[in-house]
């Protein structure tokens, strides 16, 4: 009778460890369902400052650009207590994306080699959801790179998907575009989406107000776009030395990014081994009495 009730007992106690063994293996897996990562890239747009060297020995050597005449070469971004590693920013390159957390929050782009209790170059609130796309360029007040503006703009597999061309005012000033027979109005910090054909060269006008209020093209150009492709169709302020033209575009077109796999909740039903135990979780099987146990697949 003891080593009956003695192995009652191990029975329970091995049903008890067996149970916290399946509620351990989960924690991770829930917490890496809510902790959940998006990305965001960067496109600083601007116009590089004049080329200047100096001879030194009959050698010449190219000089740094004057500060403030280009943004931060490397930045970093901090968000929840997490700091990302150093990004490289280019004048007209668009970023490799960074990781960012999911939910609507603020986050900090800080120059890499910046003090931690210096105030950050720049402070954005990140969307809700989704990756997004952040547009840079300096502050015509100030006109330095130390003082900067900026533009969210989301980036949806779905609407900026392949054949997709976004024309985006990053300028002080409402433009008009031409694109085909249609006419828009493109107010300051504002973006419209359209589409374009795969192989197709599909024309367009950028049109800006002069000083008899009529409208005058300073830009004409074509979007053309492989299969699988989408374009951007900057306009921002021309901030270089004795620009001829007020206003710059650009166009950059690039393949869609790949999507990274999502993490699906899949399950899977198999037969314990050991039918003395968890008879509570036992279900209808064909064979009677053996308890089924619901596990998640790791694929």
């Amino acid at each position: 009778m003891a080593l009956a009730g003695w192995d009652l007992r191990f029975k329970e106690m091995m049903k008890i460890i067996y149970l916290l063994g399946i509620c351990i293996g989960f924690v991770p897996l829930l917490d890496a369902q809510e902790k959940t990562f998006r990305q965001v890239r960067f496109l600083a747009v601007g116009e590089l400052p004049p080329f200047r060297q100096e001879v030194r020995d009959n050698i010449r050597y190219e000089l740094e650009p004057p500060e403030g005449s280009i943004p931060p070469r490397e930045v970093v971004l901090r968000s929840d207590d997490e700091t990302s590693e150093a990004t490289p920013l280019r004048l007209g390159q668009i970023s490799e994306p960074v990781k960012v957390p999911s939910g609507v929050g603020s986050f900090d782009l800080r120059q890499r080699d910046a003090a931690e209790d210096s105030v950050p170059w720049l402070r954005l609130t990140r969307p809700e959801k989704g990756d997004f796309l952040v547009i840079l360029w300096r502050d015509p007040r100030k006109g330095t790179w130390k003082h900067v503006n900026s533009l969210v703009l989301p980036e949806d597999p779905v609407e900026q998907g392949a054949g997709s061309v976004r024309f985006i005012n990053c300028s002080e000033a409402s433009v008009g575009l031409k694109w085909g027979n249609e006419k828009l109005l493109l107010e300051p910090r504002r973006a419209v989406r359209r589409k374009a054909t795969a192989g197709a060269e599909l024309p367009f006008q950028v049109l800006l107000s002069d000083a008899s209020g009529s409208a005058k093209a300073i830009h004409t150009g074509v979007v053309t776009q492989n299969q699988g492709e989408r374009s951007l169709v900057l306009i921002y302020r021309a901030d270089g030395v004795s620009p001829r033209r007020p206003v710059k575009v650009s166009v950059q077109r690039e393949p869609i990014p790949p999507q990274p796999e999502k993490m699906e909740s899949r399950w899977k039903m198999a037969r314990c081994t050991r039918p003395d135990w968890l008879p509570s979780q036992r279900l209808s099987s064909r064979k009677r009495g053996v308890p089924i146990v619901l596990a998640r697949d790791p694929k």
